[in-house]
Parts: structure tokens; C-alpha cells; sequence
């Protein structure tokens, strides 16, 4: 009985993770469509006001909508967003998704964007931030001064210590921060990063107590 219980349950999880990514996907199938039927120089998204331009990164509607039927959704850790990632090439964008309802299934559900270093487009000092442990057999990781060996170790992290990253899309070195995302520790080779969607469950679900919190 048990064994057709679990069976259940992990059949349940499936379907709603996959309802969950189409979702998340289809809030930036809505912002594209917007800006192309209405023609729009700049839109309203959350509290903020992006320029098309910025949007578009120099790419057509033809690579963007190509782009949004392979995008990956990620979960960032907290239960409330998710991240869909859409991959132009060359140049790449973030959208922090709300998965909080009541939920508009819209592109009005983006809180915010970030461009393929991580920088939010409007606020370059902001940064999108992911949980992760390393991956490492050595049981720590250096974080160094800069994204290159060549930089001075500046400090290590620990087998299961939970740290927050940022993705660059043109680099194998990330930023990498303290679990509140307050302190900037330096940078680590991407490879030695253990992101939340890889790590177990009881670490995720500290992972989780960090970011909800």
C-alpha cells in the first residue's frame, strides 16, 4: 500500500512542476506578445518601466519566440518565485517569476529581469541570487579575489554550507555571497557549485528556510 502511495505522490509532484514551468514560461510568452502587438517602446512591469530595447537584446521576434520554446525554468529556492531563463545565444535574460497566487498567468506576474551576468537591467548594482553548497570531493572550495585562478584565495567554503551565486552566462567564474546575500565573498569556479535544483532534499529544504525567510 505504501509503495502505490509514494507512486501517487511522486506522479502528483511531476505534474505540477511540469504546470508550473509551462506557466512561468508562458508569463514571458506574454510579455513578447504584448510588445509585438502593440508595438510598445517601453512597458510597466512590477514598479519598474523597461525599454523594449533592453528586452529584445538586439534579437528578432524569430530567435525570441524560438528562445521561449526552450527556456528553462528554475526554482531559485524560494517557494513564492521561479526563474525562467531564456537563452538568446550569444546574450541571455532572467525573469524572477511570481508563483504566488492568485496568479495572473500574465506578464504581469515578472517581478523583475536580469541580463545573462546577472545584473538587473535597470539597477546594475543588483544582482539575481541562487542557493547552492559546493561540489567539491575535496569537502571545501577557495573563493578567490577575482574570476580567474590567477587571483588571490580570499577565503574557502565548506562541504554543505549554504551560500548564494550568481550565474554568468559568459564566465566559468561566479560572485558568490553569504546565505543572507548581504556579504560578497569573491568568486568560485562555476563547476564547484552545487546548485538547489541538483542538492538533496534536506538541504534544500534549509536552502529554502533562507530564502522564504
Amino acid at each position: 500500500m505504501k509503495k502505490y502511495i509514494t507512486a501517487f505522490f511522486l506522479l502528483h509532484i511531476c505534474f505540477f512542476s511540469t504546470y508550473a514551468q509551462h506557466s512561468c514560461k508562458d508569463c514571458v510568452y506574454d510579455l513578447y506578445k504584448t510588445l509585438s502587438t502593440y508595438q510598445l517602446d517601453s512597458i510597466d512591469i512590477g514598479e519598474n518601466t523597461y525599454s523594449v530595447s533592453s528586452l529584445y537584446q538586439g534579437k528578432n521576434n524569430r530567435i525570441i519566440f524560438e528562445a521561449i520554446t526552450k527556456a528553462r525554468v528554475l526554482s531559485c529556492g524560494n517557494p513564492l518565485d521561479s526563474v525562467v531563463v531564456l537563452n538568446l545565444g550569444n546574450k541571455a535574460l532572467f525573469f524572477l517569476v511570481s508563483t504566488e497566487s492568485p496568479r495572473c498567468f500574465k506578464y504581469f506576474d515578472i517581478n523583475s529581469i536580469y541580463d545573462g551576468k546577472g545584473h538587473n537591467l535597470l539597477y546594475k548594482d543588483d544582482y539575481i541570487k541562487f542557493p547552492a553548497v559546493i561540489n567539491d570531493p575535496d569537502a571545501f572550495t577557495y573563493v578567490r579575489e577575482g574570476p580567474s585562478k590567477k587571483y588571490r584565495v580570499k577565503n574557502k567554503i565548506l562541504q554543505n554550507e549554504i551560500f548564494l551565486y550568481t550565474p554568468n552566462l559568459n564566465s566559468d567564474w561566479y560572485r558568490v555571497y553569504s546565505n543572507d546575500g548581504n556579504l560578497f565573498l569573491g568568486y568560485i569556479y562555476r563547476k564547484r557549485i552545487l546548485p538547489y535544483d541538483k542538492c538533496p532534499i534536506n538541504i534544500k529544504k534549509e536552502m529554502m528556510k533562507i530564502m522564504f525567510d
